[in-house]
């Protein structure tokens, strides 16, 4: 009893901490995060053989200094690759807007006008009214949002920090990862260690199966949209395919806002033009069915078990208590809470206690 307390004490402990130090903590997460994610790369670079002594294999720091200069400069040459190109498009996207929301402006209205009274609907709305509506609680939101992400751990000095403290914290962390991982094993109970390490390779399963998976399926996604509506004429493709693939992180919700975004453009580009407008929807259709017939199955699969509505209730809860830190650490804070759950949930089933529950219902 008392050990269980402990436990719960410490893992209290641990969120308070967590909370109190949200402010500095994004370059330590990303560090973390790095650290975790290549890993396994790391681990093979350590089996190289080396050709002098007999049995000799690559060091692990010079394994680390290894993966780390490859991750970071290959991130770094495909971001200097396409810097130039997206804060032009980013920019004139910006600029360019308000006009593309006056324009479809008029079409929304009417839309909306003919769903209200074919629906019979008389709420004392005007599809003006209800368009201003949105559109400022859209931007008041927005406005929200960009601000916890500026002050919460993207103001300059924190950027800076982010730059100079991240690759420090990646590079010890990956260093000492197996030693770290030996030494917290070391100190589970004896008699609940292989339970516990079950329950931990269930986390690390869920966990680094869907960020990575869905890392890749992001990136894939992005290339597709940008690619695809490239093709029929979309301007801002770029733009909105990279809009696309950060909001993959986001099931339903961040699919919808994607094709939402792209439609508005397209009436503000094409009108009520139903040929290009009908090019923009099966560009997202036919990436929404790669991403569900193959990139899912195939990068993330479904022993991962992380369901959609526990990654969205996981990435708005995270993003209204930590603000941008929060929403980094939804989604690992959602498979370790999910693995857990279906740990006891499993133990409850296989206990006494539902055994007693069936008897009486069987009794009744």
């Amino acid at each position: 009893m008392k050990k269980g307390l402990y436990i719960w004490a410490g893992v209290i402990a641990l969120l308070l901490f967590v909370y109190a130090t949200k402010a500095i903590l994004l370059p330590f997460l990303v560090g973390l995060a790095v650290a975790y994610l290549l890993d396994p790369v790391t681990d093979k670079f350590e089996l190289i053989k080396l050709p002098w002594g007999k049995n000799k294999h690559l060091p692990r720091w010079i394994a680390t200094v290894m993966t780390l200069v490859l991750f970071f400069f290959g991130a770094g040459g495909v971001l200097a690759a396409i810097f130039p190109l997206v804060k032009t498009q980013v920019f004139s996207f910006i600029q360019n807007l308000p006009d593309y929301i006056a324009a479809a402006r008029p079409v929304l209205e009417d839309m909306f006008s003919q769903v209200t009274r074919a629906l019979n609907i008389d709420s004392g709305i005007t599809g003006e009214s209800f368009l201003e509506s949105a559109a400022r609680t859209a931007l008041d939101k927005t406005g929200v949002i960009l601000a916890g992400f500026w002050s919460g751990g993207m103001a300059l000095f924190n950027l800076l920090m982010l730059l100079l403290i991240t690759p420090v914290t990646a590079f010890f962390l990956l260093r000492d990862w197996d030693i770290l991982m030996a030494k917290v094993v070391a100190l589970l109970p004896r008699d609940k260690a292989p339970a516990i390490r079950k329950i931990g390779r269930d986390i690390d399963t869920a966990l680094g199966g869907f960020v990575r998976g869905q890392t890749l399926s992001a990136l894939v996604m992005a290339v597709l949209y940008g690619l695809g509506w490239s093709l029929v004429g979309l301007e801002f493709a770029l733009v909105l395919g990279l809009i696309g693939g950060l909001m993959a992180y986001i099931p339903f919700v961040g699919a919808l806002f994607t094709f939402l975004l792209a439609m508005l453009i397209g009436l503000g580009q094409f009108g009520l033009d139903v040929i290009p407008l009908l090019k923009i929807a099966a560009v997202y259709a036919v990436v929404q069915g790669i991403e569900a017939a193959v990139l899912t199955p195939r990068l993330i699969g479904s022993h991962v078990r992380l369901h959609p509505v526990w990654v969205l209730f996981a990435i708005f809860a995270g993003g209204e208590l930590m603000g941008f830190v929060g929403v980094l650490i939804a989604i690992p804070a959602a498979a370790v809470a999910g693995v857990l759950i279906r740990h006891t949930v499993e133990r409850y089933l296989a206990s006494p206690l539902q055994e007693g529950t069936n008897k009486k219902k069987k009794a009744g």
